[in-house]
């Protein structure tokens, strides 16, 4: 039996140009912020990451419901900052998908 739908899942969130140029971008927005935790220096070593996840990582960093420096908060940070870049990639795939297939759909139905 074939699953398509984790497939198709995860090629709308990898498999495309758009979706990969972002998360480059991604990626290289989160090289400050790890060397900065190497080097104990992080003034603004997140406000990249956190400009190209937002607005979704904004929305889901509202509640600060542990101190900063905690286990728990980092993790929460990072795990919001993952889920916002899957989740804008994921809809740049979806965009790019509609985007690239409206000129096949309006040539069928014109016929």
């Amino acid at each position: 039996m074939r699953d398509s739908r984790p497939r198709t899942l995860v090629r709308l969130a990898f498999a495309n140009p758009a979706s990969l140029v972002y998360l480059g971008l991604v990626v290289a927005a989160a090289l400050p912020m790890l060397f900065a935790s190497a080097t104990a220096d992080s003034s603004f070593a997140a406000v990249w990451i956190l400009l190209i996840t937002a607005p979704t990582s904004m929305v889901l960093l509202l509640p600060d419901f542990a101190d900063g420096d905690s286990g728990l908060a980092i993790g929460y940070f990072l795990a919001v900052l993952a889920f916002s870049a899957l989740l804008h990639s994921f809809l740049l795939g979806l965009a790019y998908r509609g985007l690239r297939g409206i000129p096949a759909q309006q040539a069928r139905i014109t016929t």
